[in-house]
């Protein structure tokens, strides 16, 4: 982080002890069922204001910014790296409110595409390959009725757990996976149009060691974030509920392509769901937090009782290193 400090003093914010933690981000990584952890080895995104009205991962609608890569501080690496084999099976638990069954995961009129891409660690230009994707896979025959997309009828619908497997033969080396939600809720304008609008990007990343003798190295001719999806693309601007609505004067768009690339042909064709063991040692709700971005400000605040007094604030921008600097481990959960 580039630290430009531009004030500090001792400002009261009110707060409670009740908080609401993000729209939706990733919690935690099963490996083949095992829980690996609550938020171990994921670079978790900032919160953009102070608890508890603030939030993690605000939605990234903004496709020329570099949160789109692993959203706001997805370039500060985590201390802990997750270690798996060619063709394990990931569990990706997505959560909005905290880690448990009973969570809502992400708003129902959230519809929209769910992609995962892998990239080596630090990613360069074209380095993340897609290697899973789901969509509209039901469309509605109701008037308005918005079908039944991954991110809500899927993902939502199982309590936030989106499957993907590391693919067959992978070089070992470090890697991160970039998994995101869409919503298309206000897709039905485009963000250059209408800041106010436009689709909603939940990008969350993962930080992956792979292990053992694969010598498959993923294609060099991948895409970049930013860089990998265009306002002008299809699957940007899309009306989520037009479906069968009849007073409109052009017909509707009942089917979708997602953004971005094909999925790599040597990612595996089909991802099914596997027995997950419990959830390991650590919190499964968010703790108040004591520091925040907005506008590219970050405020550091300490706490007595149920308010927050703000002791400095600095500059943010988003530095990505060009080579790999391994992280300082941190003790595995108790099982």
């Amino acid at each position: 982080m580039r630290s430009n400090i531009l004030a500090v003093g001792a400002t009261a914010l009110a707060t409670t002890v009740n908080l609401a933690a993000a729209h939706t981000y990733i919690w935690g990584v099963f490996v083949n069922g095992v829980d690996q952890g609550t938020f171990r080895g994921i670079r978790t995104p900032a919160y953009n204001g102070p608890p508890p009205r603030g939030y993690a991962n605000s939605p990234v609608k903004d496709l020329d910014s570099i949160d789109m890569r692993c959203n706001v501080l997805g370039d500060k690496q985590v201390p802990h790296t997750i270690k798996v084999q060619p063709g394990d099976n990931l569990t990706l638990d997505w959560h909005h409110d905290n880690r448990s069954a009973s969570d809502d995961v992400i708003d129902y009129s959230h519809h929209g595409p769910a992609m995962v891409y892998l990239s080596p660690d630090p990613p360069v230009d074209n380095s993340f390959v897609k290697i899973w994707e789901k969509g509209l896979y039901e469309t509605s025959d109701k008037p308005y009725g918005a079908g039944k997309w991954a991110t809500t009828s899927d993902i939502k619908a199982n309590k936030g757990l989106m499957h993907v497997r590391i693919p067959a033969g992978l070089k070992a080396g470090f890697y991160l996976l970039r998994a995101e939600l869409v919503g298309l809720h206000e897709a039905d304008a485009s963000y250059l149009k209408n800041s106010r609008r436009g689709i909603q990007f939940y990008p969350n990343c993962v930080q992956l060691e792979v292990v053992g003798d694969g010598d498959v190295a993923l294609p060099t001719d991948g895409v970049s974030f930013p860089g990998a999806y265009k306002y002008e693309d299809p699957g940007i601007v899309y009306d989520v509920y037009c479906s069968t609505e009849t007073r409109r004067t052009t017909p509707c768009t009942t089917t979708y392509q997602i953004p971005g690339p094909t999925v790599w042909s040597g990612a595996w064709p089909e991802t099914t769901p596997v027995s997950l063991g419990p959830v390991l040692g650590g919190s499964t709700t968010a703790t108040r937090w004591s520091s925040w971005i907005s506008k590219s400000v970050v405020t550091s605040a300490t706490f007595v009782d149920n308010s927050a007094y703000v002791v400095a604030t600095s500059t943010y921008t988003a530095s990505w290193s060009t080579t790999y600097n391994t992280p300082t481990p941190t003790p595995a959960p108790a099982t």
